[in-house]
């Protein structure tokens, strides 16, 4: 199935530019209430105010509470894959390669003052999402459904180009490795001091190399 026939895109004007700049301040102010203050803090107006635009911008861009926070997560999730691409030879890594790239890079990222601000509003909007009823629930399982499938299709293509082992059970080992991303998240954010984040992210990366490549049978 072909795709439709693209026109030239339009260059951005001042305005484009401006509501963009806009876009991004409500993210990232709604990112800090979130990090700092928790989800129930987290309201239109608050988020206008620390954006310093008035909350009609809020819902200009992103209707309600519940598309903001829903933009927040893609854009985590976006900031991510676009580092992730960034990285010198990654077009060209193996399956095994890439993900290992994408552990590694969790890891490296979670200490920085930035990105770690990030990882602690997302952490927040998982925990709020278990009791959830007001549509954060569907956004945080969404957003971890399509973390999995990225890693499951690394794992294929590692099996396919031969960097991983052919016996794997695809969907299990990928939940697995975003069940010890989001346990060491936790764990870092509640006592980041007694967290020795470089030990484990060494010994994950090992953990996963082996569990992806021994074969059945080696000690």
């Amino acid at each position: 199935m072909s795709e439709p026939t693209k026109g030239a895109a339009r260059p951005a004007t001042r305005r484009d530019e401006q509501r963009e700049a806009s876009r991004r301040g409500l993210l990232k102010a709604a990112v800090e209430i979130l990090a700092e203050e928790g989800y129930r803090s987290l309201t239109v107006k608050k988020v206008g105010d620390r954006a310093g635009v008035s909350r009609g911008m809020v819902n200009y861009h992103f209707t309600s509470k519940a598309g903001l926070v829903e933009a927040v997560v893609a854009d985590i999730r976006g900031t991510f894959i676009d580092v992730l691409r960034a990285r010198p030879g990654y077009a060209r890594m193996s399956g095994l390669e890439a993900v290992l790239a994408k552990l590694d890079q969790f890891f490296a990222r979670l200490a920085e003052p930035g990105p770690g601000l990030r990882a602690r509003a997302l952490l927040v909007l998982l925990v709020e999402a278990v009791g959830s009823a007001d549509g954060v629930k569907d956004v945080m399982a969404e957003h971890l459904s399509l973390v999995r499938t990225g890693v499951e299709e690394d794992i294929r293509r590692g099996i396919a180009d031969g960097s991983i082992r052919p016996d794997l059970d695809t969907v299990a080992q990928a939940f697995l490795v975003e069940s010890v991303a989001r346990g060491v998240l936790l764990q870092y954010q509640l006592d980041s001091a007694r967290t020795r984040l470089a030990d484990i992210a060494r010994a994950a990366h090992e953990t996963l190399l082996l569990g992806l490549t021994a074969t059945r049978g080696e000690g």
